[in-house]
C-alpha cells in the first residue's frame, strides 16, 4: 500500500513538473520574442529618421544605445534553453540550428553586439551617412542570423 502511494505521489509530482516546464518554456519563448520585437522597433525608429519619414534625429542615439544594452544583456543559455526548442506543442520561429550550432549562434550575437557598438559611435557623430552605413551593417548581421536560425515568414 505504501508503495502504491509513493508511486502515485511520484507520478503526480512528475506530471506537475512537466506542466511547469512546458509553461516555463512558453513564457521564455514569449519573453525572447518580446526582446526581438523591441530590437526591431529600435531599428524601425532609426530607419524612419534616416529615410525622412520623421525628423526626430535626437531619437537615433538613445535607440542605438538601447539596442546595444538589450543585445549585451542577452544570455543565450537562459533565453534559449533546450526545453524551448521547436516541437509539436511549442509555437516558436526558432530553428533547431540554434541548439545544434549553439557556438555559431553565440558568435552571431557577438557580431551583432559589435555592429551595434559601431552604430552607437556613428549615432554619436550625428552624421546620417555613417549612421545609415552602421544600420545597414547591423541589418546584414540580423538578416544572416534570421536566415540561419529563424523560420522564414510565410
Amino acid at each position: 500500500m505504501i508503495k502504491i502511494k509513493f508511486i502515485s505521489i511520484l507520478l503526480f509530482v512528475s506530471i506537475l513538473s512537466n506542466a511547469a516546464l512546458a509553461q516555463n518554456a512558453e513564457d521564455i519563448i514569449k519573453y525572447r520574442m518580446n526582446i526581438m520585437k523591441a530590437l526591431g522597433n529600435h531599428i524601425s525608429i532609426i530607419a524612419a529618421n534616416l529615410k525622412g519619414k520623421v525628423s526626430i534625429p535626437e531619437d537615433i542615439l538613445p535607440h542605438s544605445k538601447s539596442m546595444l544594452l538589450t543585445l549585451s544583456a542577452i544570455n543565450i543559455d537562459k533565453l534559449f534553453p533546450e526545453n524551448t526548442a521547436p516541437n509539436d506543442i511549442l509555437k516558436t520561429k526558432a530553428l533547431d540550428t540554434i541548439w545544434s550550432e549553439k557556438e555559431l549562434f553565440k558568435k552571431t550575437l557577438i557580431d551583432s553586439i559589435d555592429k551595434t557598438k559601431k552604430l552607437v559611435l556613428a549615432a554619436e557623430s550625428g552624421i546620417n551617412q555613417d549612421i545609415a552605413k552602421g544600420l545597414g551593417s547591423l541589418g546584414k548581421t540580423c538578416g544572416s542570423c534570421h536566415d540561419k536560425f529563424r523560420k522564414k515568414k510565410n
